[in-house]
């Protein structure tokens, strides 16, 4: 059985960390810390928040970096759905190159697309927030069932600390 330590924390020392609640990409727990309960009820409890190693601000890659994208893609032929992934080339050239599968009748439309670093991340971090909040269609694919607004939304909070400066 492999048990991690757990370390007490500040509520400042916390504010440079993500929440287990908010992490998108499961890591373990490392951190807790202990706050007197606001809840009068609870009057001598102490309310435990956990958070991971995952710092708050994402550590920018030093030197000349290459863009990624993250985008959201669109199908006449599937009004309620948007496709959301990644791609280290553009946008266009992903959207064409997936457009030429014999499965596909209409093109793929970029309707969106954020410049950011470490893409596959952001991706994923995206991914399992809509999937959390039941916006994936299927498990195994890259398609969601929401609005190109709603997707536009929630890629630039998520992507906030990914962006290209």
């Amino acid at each position: 059985m492999n048990i991690q330590k757990v370390t007490r924390i500040t509520p400042k020392e916390a504010k440079n960390y993500i929440s287990c609640e908010d992490d998108q990409l499961d890591f373990p727990i490392s951190f807790f810390t202990l706050t007197p309960s606001p809840d009068p009820h609870n009057k001598g409890w102490e309310d435990v928040v956990y958070y991971t190693k995952r710092p708050k601000n994402i550590e920018r890659p030093i030197g000349k970096i290459n863009c990624q994208w993250v985008y959201v893609l669109s199908n006449p032929d599937f009004p309620h759905l948007v496709k959301i992934g990644f791609t280290k080339d553009k946008p266009t050239t992903r959207a064409k190159r997936i457009s030429q599968s014999t499965g596909v009748p209409m093109e793929y439309e970029v309707e969106y697309a954020f410049p950011c670093f470490n893409g596959h991340n952001l991706e994923n971090e995206i991914h399992r927030y809509l999937e959390t909040e039941g916006f994936r269609h299927n498990k195994n694919r890259e398609f969601f069932k929401i609005s190109i607004e709603e997707a536009i939304s929630v890629i630039e909070r998520i992507g906030e600390p990914y962006k290209m400066d």
